[in-house]
């Protein structure tokens, strides 16, 4: 068991009224497994994902429960150990790319960053594994992409580009946030194949965070649903499509558009 989360609860109060996010949420991952968390916009999922990866604000928030990576309690590390874990061992790819990425950094500094700040390699190593890296997520010609810029890239190009920049640390657990709602049908189906070459090849866990119920079939092993902060159903894919026993997992399901062929 990599990740094991606890009645995980999170609630704001920077309104008049406290407001909860997340509900008593629990569930684990595997090694090397990939969890699909479904469900509407404000369902409660990428705040899940942004407690689990550390992103939380410390301010204004209440949270509890447990998370635990490794059997170490993420939720109440202290800020200098957590940073360890934070891109490290837990990395984050995030839906848009071109507002993660920094458009005055050249690519390769950026995919370097993580071995930077936690490996402590010389610029020649730093150079090499990122190198790799942007061979590994398929791009073409790596040592000119290495060089560029992001805006000088396709969104497809940036995303793998994020990829690569979380991958290059060697995590065991990556968190994928929509990664794929800004890029057109093609790329996205792109995207997922990558990402389970990935998680075979690497042995790398995966929490795929998605509103589109198509695309968490395509990649996940285990899928929870959710709706207004709390798990509404969980369950291996197979069954989670094809026998629903919840009401709402049945109404995302037949929302999904028909191909007519």
């Amino acid at each position: 068991m990599l990740l094991e989360v606890k009645d995980l609860t999170i609630e704001f109060h920077d309104h008049d009224r406290p407001e909860r996010v997340v509900e008593n949420v629990s569930f684990s991952l595997d090694r090397g497994g990939i969890l699909g968390i479904v469900g509407e916009s404000g369902s409660g999922k990428s705040m899940t994902a942004l407690a689990i990866a550390g992103l939380l604000p410390r301010k204004k928030l209440k949270k509890s429960g447990e998370i635990l990576f490794d059997g170490v309690d993420l939720l109440t590390l202290e800020r200098a150990k957590l940073r360890e874990y934070q891109g490290d061992e837990i990395s984050v790819i995030f839906q848009e790319p071109m507002t993660a990425l920094n458009p005055t950094m050249t690519i390769g500094k950026q995919v370097e960053e993580s071995l930077r700040i936690h490996r402590g390699l010389s610029r020649e190593e730093r150079k090499k594994q990122a190198l790799i890296w942007l061979d590994k997520v398929e791009m073409d010609d790596p040592e000119r992409v290495y060089e560029a810029y992001p805006h000088e890239l396709s969104g497809g190009m940036r995303q793998r580009v994020m990829i690569a920049a979380a991958m290059v640390s060697g995590p065991e657990l990556l968190i994928a946030d929509e990664p794929t709602t800004a890029l057109d049908v093609t790329v996205q189906a792109q995207i997922i194949d990558l990402l389970l070459k990935i998680n075979e090849k690497e042995k790398v866990s995966i929490l795929f965070i998605s509103h589109d119920l198509s695309l968490i079939r395509q990649i996940s092993h285990r899928v929870l649903v959710m709706q207004n902060g709390r798990i509404v159903e969980e369950g291996a894919v197979e069954q989670i499509f094809d026998d629903p026993k919840e009401d709402y997992t049945k109404q995302l399901l037949a929302a999904i558009p028909k191909v007519i062929l």
